[in-house]
């Protein structure tokens, strides 16, 4: 019987001892490895969450920031090129709308949108806030190049309602509305354009106040500028019908400009 050398017990040593040793190392190794992946993925989780939740806010921040409309614009002049629009928020048509008469009205006025079509009448507005003093104001109409929202009473409403139908009026007292902001318009007798980038000229007119005169008493008006372009007192018929009843504007300031009602000192 051949005596195995002594390198050789010493590797079949080795061999035999080695998986023992390696398998203990692995298992330190893989329990290490377990725990530092179990350390990486909770921070990756926290990580992630975080962010989950920061991208959350800042969804919610910008939604917010996309719906929210600056109200400022409701008021200041309108960049050159534009023209009024109704795309706009409730909030930002009401604070316009506000904006034609003087606080002591608009406290508590009512204020109503125009109608989605113009041809479905003053019947088809939809309420945006209710008042409570008779007073009823409304956002700009569309398709003009400056902010020209109006406040109405009772009489001055029933005399827009059936001048826009075509309908005689039938008014029997005076009746009152602002334009503070002022207004621009096609011509008189104009054709309201489609297109307001087609109107060749518009007259600018200042902050006004308008009356209507009962019918009984329309003929007093007679002889009353009809010049929309000299900043004095005109008279308007917005409408070609033959019903239609005259209005009578009064300027308080000069086209372009506007006035402010602030506390005397």
């Amino acid at each position: 019987m051949v005596r195995p050398s002594a390198g050789v017990i010493r590797l079949t040593k080795d061999v035999v001892a080695t998986p023992s040793r390696a398998l203990r190392a692995a298992k330190r190794r893989n329990k290490e490895v377990l725990m530092a992946k179990g350390a990486l993925y909770a921070a990756y989780a926290a990580i992630g969450f975080a962010a989950i939740g920061f991208a959350a806010i800042g969804f919610t921040a910008i939604s917010s920031m996309a719906w929210a409309e600056d109200l400022s614009s409701a008021t200041v002049p309108l960049p050159p090129g534009t023209f009024t629009t109704s795309a706009h928020s409730d909030e930002w048509k009401i604070a316009n709308a506000l904006s034609a008469g003087p606080a002591g009205i608009t406290e508590h006025a009512a204020v109503i949108d125009w109608p989605v079509n113009p041809k479905d009448g003053m019947s088809h507005a939809r309420v945006l806030r209710q008042g409570t003093n008779g007073w009823t104001c409304l956002p700009d109409v569309p398709g003009r190049p400056q902010h020209n929202p109006m406040c109405v009473d009772e009489t001055m409403m029933k005399w827009l309602t059936a001048t826009l139908a075509g309908k005689k009026p039938d008014i029997d007292r005076v009746g009152l509305s602002y334009m503070l902001l002022g207004e621009a318009r096609q011509g008189q007798g104009a054709t309201p354009a489609k297109d307001p980038k087609e109107v060749k000229e518009w007259f600018y007119v200042g902050p006004h106040v308008m009356i209507v005169l009962p019918d009984s008493a329309k003929d007093a008006l007679r002889g009353v500028n009809q010049d929309l372009s000299n900043n004095q007192p005109y008279i308007s018929l917005l409408s070609t019908a033959d019903v239609a009843t005259p209005i009578w504007v009064i300027p308080v300031a000069k086209g372009g400009h506007r006035i402010k009602e602030e506390p005397v000192k």
